[in-house]
């Protein structure tokens, strides 16, 4: 069969443009390091392999993820559903035998508690941030993030958020931490 007449695998569409602005206008990570996602390495001159060298929460993991279970499908839910779907999350890291660092996402009225999960896969992010119905989760190696956008479609999900064989992909965004300075940041 000749290439034009081979089926296209399927992409997830474009996330919408603005909830894809809030996530790269915001900043992630716990109180004393946050962070944003930029396209441009951020140098730091006491280190020799920039990177490399990741966030200082994610030094010796290989990779790190963080999520949030507040606001599924980015919608907006009342405070206590948000607080009990954090408590869920927890639990299900726990589980999972991973150890979180409390973190915030966002800023203003879109500040949620989020994980950080040092150590996780992307495999996990993905599980994870399926089974919490989540748009999107980050994804990180030393200083280089990605914006992993979800697909939400349950039909097309094995058990634990993998992908069946048909099912429906995920669609990643790279960049680079960029420090924030703690005390310009807009609260």
């Amino acid at each position: 069969m000749s290439d034009d007449f081979r089926p296209i695998k399927f992409l997830p569409p474009e996330p919408d443009q603005a909830l894809r602005a809030a996530f790269l206008g915001t900043t992630y990570g716990p109180v004393w390091h946050r962070f944003r996602l930029g396209t441009e390495l951020q140098s730091r001159p006491e280190e020799e392999h920039v990177e490399e060298s990741g966030p200082d929460w994610a030094v010796g993991v290989r990779s790190w993820v963080i999520i949030t279970a507040w606001n599924p499908r980015g919608q907006p839910q009342a405070e206590w559903d948000n607080a009990e779907a954090h408590q869920r999350l927890l639990a299900r890291v726990s589980r999972a035998g991973l150890v979180p660092i409390l973190a915030l996402n966002g800023n203003g009225q879109w500040r949620e508690t989020a994980l950080i999960l040092p150590g996780a896969s992307l495999r996990d992010g993905i599980r994870l941030g399926r089974e919490f119905a989540q748009a999107a989760v980050l994804y990180g190696i030393g200083r280089r993030g990605a914006l992993v956008w979800l697909s939400i479609d349950r039909r097309k999900v094995d058990r634990g958020g993998v992908e069946r064989r048909h099912g429906e992909r995920c669609r990643v965004e790279r960049y680079w931490v960029q420090d924030v300075d703690a005390a310009n940041e807009q609260r």
